[in-house]
C-alpha cells in the first residue's frame, strides 16, 4: 500500500464532506484512499471522535459528522495529567498481536519452573546489546521469565546477519543455534520455510527501530537492553 495520506501531517486537520456514522467514516476514508486497509473503528465516548485503526498500525481520528480527519496522537486532558489515548490503543494492539503469534515460529527459552511472566524480544544476533541480554536469559528463566525471540535483522532481508538468522530458525536445535550465534560462534547453514521475513515486517508494524526491542505482556515496548533484575520487575508488573 502506498504511504498513507501523503497530504496529511501530524496535527493537521482536513475538512471532509459531512457524513454521519461509522459506516460513513469508512466510506469517506475509502473515497480518499481506495486501497486503505481499516482494521477497527471505535467511537471514543465523550470526545465526539471515531478512532480508526489501520492494518499497518497507524491511527486516524474522524469526527462523528465525518467532516474532519486527524492524523496524529490524541490526548485526553485532565487536571493533573495528559493521557495519550493513541499510545494506549497502540499498546493494546501490540499486546493482541503478540498473543496471536504461533510459538512454533519463535525461539523460546522457557522459565525453569513456574512461568511468572513472558517477554517477547525482537533480536539481531550481531547486535552487541542483544548478545548482552542473551547472556542473562538463563537468569531471567530462573526468575520465572519466559523469553520468546522474534527475528529482526537490522540489515534487512539480505546479508550475512539475515542468512544466520534464517539458519537459526531452520536449525534442529534453535535454542543452541541462537546461543551459538549470540556468543559469536558459527552456526551451520540451513534453509527451510521460515518466518524471519514476516517477523521483520511485524517489527516494523509495531514500531521497532532497533534491537533489542522488548515487548511486555501488556504491549509495552522497551527499546534497548535492560539488566535482568530490572527487567524481571517490569515484566511482572506488566502481567
Amino acid at each position: 500500500m502506498r504511504p498513507l495520506f501523503l497530504f496529511l501531517y501530524c496535527g493537521l486537520v482536513l475538512v471532509l464532506p459531512a457524513q454521519a456514522d461509522e459506516q460513513r467514516v469508512r466510506e469517506q476514508l475509502k473515497q480518499l484512499q481506495p486501497d486503505i486497509l481499516i482494521e477497527h473503528i471505535v467511537l471514543i465516548e465523550g470526545a465526539g471522535l471515531y478512532q480508526v485503526q489501520l492494518a499497518d498500525g497507524q491511527f486516524l481520528y474522524v469526527d462523528q459528522s465525518a467532516s474532519y480527519v486527524l492524523h496524529g496522537e490524541l490526548y485526553q486532558i485532565s487536571k493533573d495529567r495528559a493521557l495519550n489515548l493513541t499510545g494506549q490503543a497502540q499498546q493494546k494492539m501490540i499486546a493482541e498481536l503478540m498473543q496471536e503469534l504461533n510459538p512454533d515460529d519463535m525461539v523460546i527459552f522457557p522459565a525453569k519452573d513456574e512461568t511468572r511472566a513472558s517477554i517477547t524480544v525482537f533480536t539481531d544476533v550481531d547486535c552487541g546489546y542483544c548478545q548482552k541480554l542473551h547472556a542473562e536469559v538463563e537468569e531471567l528463566n530462573r526468575q520465572g521469565i519466559q523469553v520468546r525471540y522474534l527475528a529482526w535483522p537490522r540489515q534487512g532481508l539480505s546479508g550475512s546477519t539475515y542468512d544466520t538468522m534464517v539458519s537459526i530458525w531452520c536449525a534442529e536445535d534453535r535454542q543452541q543455534a541462537m546461543t551459538s550465534a549470540k556468543r559469536r560462534q558459527p552456526v551451520a547453514a540451513a534453509s527451510c520455510r521460515h518466518p524471519v521475513d514476516r517477523q521483520h515486517a511485524l517489527g516494523r508494524q509495531v514500531g521497532v527501530r532497533g534491537t533489542p526491542t522488548i515487548v511486555l505482556e501488556n504491549g509495552e515496548l522497551i527499546p534497548g537492553y535492560v539488566p535482568a533484575a530490572r527487567l524481571v520487575t517490569r515484566a511482572l508488573r506488566a502481567r
